[in-house]
């Protein structure tokens, strides 16, 4: 099993980077489960499957964690073989030590608090981010800065994640 992992903080890209490495390289993107509520222009099934409570077991589970207030997690049947997850970062240091086996290749997608604004990221939402637990940008495979255009991102994420991919 190999997966790909997409962490930063809110409004940074994440869920663009996943969609570019899905249309760009192949690669599955998991739907994740959350008990929080959908947000404005969300879609049921496309960015989570939105739910009431977890009830599933946390043996069956390939990650999990609370952020915000809510849970998220996916559970181990929905990796196959490679796949993109976007995941927080207590979540991706659960995944390392619960399943050490699986192939990971880490990528943070990070961007300046004023590009988050300016993409509508509300302040609550960068004030929590505030008390995410951070790894070192040591700890991954890619980091991507992610400040400037659509066009600048695809080329980052070609020249410096999916050059990457290949060769693994």
């Amino acid at each position: 099993m190999k997966l790909i992992t997409i962490t930063g903080p809110s409004g940074a890209g994440k869920d663009t980077v996943a969609q570019m490495l899905s249309d760009l390289g192949g690669y599955k993107v998991i739907c994740s489960y959350t008990t929080r509520p959908k947000r404005e222009g969300e879609i049921d099934g496309v960015e989570h499957h939105f739910v009431e409570k977890c009830d599933v077991p946390h043996d069956k589970m390939l990650a999990y964690t609370q952020y915000g207030g809510y849970e998220y997690w996916t559970t181990i049947d929905q990796v196959t073989d490679k796949a993109i997850y976007v995941i927080d970062e207590d979540g991706l240091k659960a995944l390392c030590e619960k399943f050490p086996d699986i192939e990971l290749f880490k990528i943070c997608v990070t961007a300046w608090e004023a590009t988050r604004l300016r993409r509508g990221v509300s302040q609550e939402r960068l004030d929590r981010d505030q008390q995410r637990n951070l790894l070192s940008l040591f700890f991954y495979d890619a980091v991507i800065f992610n400040n400037g255009s659509l066009e600048s991102l695809c080329d980052k994420v070609k020249r410096r994640v999916l050059c990457k991919l290949r060769k693994i």
